[in-house]
């Protein structure tokens, strides 16, 4: 039920000014009349006294009709005025009711301006409500969009203290709890280029971009900082300034990545190149002069670079085959017959072999699988020192997935080549993996393959303890262990 308002003061002002007006202005009437009798001369003083009387009580009467007219108009007047400040007060609360104007509230009963001034406060009031909630939606919509942006945001008014900031602000500076009345600007970034460029924001209505490096986590994050100032819209008066925390970090990465694969890619290529050009320039010399002793030689040195681009281009299209997003072809694996196949493509004679197969069979691409397991043994081929142990382990992961593990007992692998070491073309020692032969490609094509399985790849080594490749293959189809 909606509360009705009386305006008594106002009521009481003209109904009080109404009975002192009526009253003054009988007193002098009766006063008139009073005294115009009372010069009649041919009036006895019985009828003196009986036209006093007749005065008296028909002001009297007069008074009390005026009295109530006025009461009856005052109470009339003043009820639309305590309607019109109800729907005034109402306004207010309004957004917090309802949504929907009542077609009552639309209604009008009193004539005159009172009929005008409800009907255009009504429109008034409606027109307001739909902007109030417009804006209100408006302003819902436009937090939620901030606090699902993966950027940070932060903006201040012109007294350097937050308006506002959205989560992810929050957790890269570190001010969840912190009460924003009592902070500046200057407390919650503290790069001067960031500062600057607030207050310029602030001061020249200026947009600014930085760049700002921060430790997180251990490890550094490169960001670049959109400053734009927040201004009035009809006078363009700034009152604050708003800044967006780009995070470029990763966006670096690639581009380093990128820059360092084109020049890796152009050294692998030069080298055997080089070679080749140079052994066959020495070949023809030396068949020019007849001396044909060295040719052969030449010749093997000249198809094994060749081999060795060879291998080079068909890893970059395998991985460049995987990282497109090529259809692996799943089928039951059989993991003894897969091992027995990389080890006749795989043959070391110098190495002590070990298996183990706790699984049998599970569900993967048997090619992309053997290529895992090829360059796996063959980096350990490759780097293990005669003689030593290389162990190939087909497991079962409490979880149930299937496990590959190829370990051995070599020199170890210090952490922090970790990281990188399933990156393109990333080496431990340049010189002695380019003199094994390796092409710089191999882990990092272990890695997309089990990224397209689903799985992973991890490394357990440390110098001088061996190193551990681990392989997890999820499960797909119900596997069969040995029994």
């Amino acid at each position: 039920m909606k509360k009705v308002i009386f305006p008594t003061r106002l009521f009481r002002w003209f109904l009080g000014k109404q009975i002192l007006t009526t009253a003054i202005s009988f007193s002098v009437a009766g006063f008139f009349l009073w005294i115009w009798f009372d010069t009649q001369s041919n009036l006895s003083r019985q009828n003196l006294e009986q036209s006093h009387l007749v005065i008296f009580t028909s002001l009297l009467m007069a008074f009390m009709i005026v009295v109530t007219i006025s009461f009856v108009m005052a109470r009339r007047l003043v009820i639309p005025l305590g309607r019109l400040i109800a729907k005034t007060v109402q306004l207010r609360k309004y957004p917090f009711d309802d949504e929907v104007l009542s077609e009552k509230e639309l209604a009008f009963d009193e004539p005159g301006e009172w009929y005008d001034l409800e009907r255009a406060l009504n429109k008034l009031g409606y027109d307001l409500r739909q902007k109030t909630i417009r804006l209100s939606r408006e302003k819902t919509e436009l937090r939620a969009i901030i606090s699902a942006m993966s950027e940070a945001v932060l903006a201040v008014d012109i007294h350097r203290h937050p308006l506002f900031y959205n989560p992810q602000f929050a957790v890269l500076f570190n001010v969840e709890g912190t009460d924003s009345d009592d902070i500046v600007l200057s407390e919650l970034v503290r790069d001067p280029f960031v500062l600057k460029a607030y207050e310029q924001s602030l001061f020249q209505g200026i947009s600014q971009k930085v760049k700002l490096d921060l430790e997180l986590n251990e490890a550094v994050h490169h960001f670049e900082v959109s400053v734009a100032p927040l201004k009035k819209k009809h006078n363009q008066e700034v009152y604050g300034a708003v800044a967006v925390f780009h995070d470029v970090t990763d966006m670096k990465k690639a581009e380093q990545i990128r820059i360092d694969f084109v020049g890796n890619v152009s050294h692998e290529l030069r080298t055997p190149l080089t070679s080749i050009k140079g052994y066959l320039q020495t070949a023809r010399m030396d068949i020019e002069k007849g001396q044909h002793g060295d040719a052969v030689e030449f010749l093997n040195i000249v198809e094994k670079n060749v081999d060795r681009l060879k291998a080079l281009a068909d890893d970059l299209l395998d991985l460049s085959r995987i990282e497109s997003g090529e259809e692996l072809k799943r089928k039951m694996v059989n993991t003894r017959e897969l091992t027995e196949n990389v080890i006749d493509m795989v043959r070391s004679k110098e190495h002590v072999l070990h298996f183990s197969y706790q699984v049998d069979q599970f569900e993967a691409d048997q090619f992309r699988v053997e290529q895992v397991l090829r360059n796996l043994l063959q980096n350990a081929v490759r780097y293990v020192p005669k003689g030593k142990n290389i162990w190939i382990g087909w497991e079962k992961s409490p979880e149930g997935q299937t496990l590959l593990k190829v370990k051995d007992d070599g020199p170890g692998i210090p952490k922090k080549h970790h990281e990188r070491l399933f990156e393109r073309f990333y080496r431990i020692d340049e010189s002695r993996s380019r003199e094994l032969g390796g092409t710089g490609i191999g882990l990092s094509l272990v890695k997309h393959i089990m990224n397209s399985h689903g799985g992973t790849v991890s490394l357990v080594s440390a110098p001088g303890e061996g190193s551990e490749f681990i392989c997890n293959f999820p499960i797909k189809v119900n596997e069969i262990k040995s029994p």
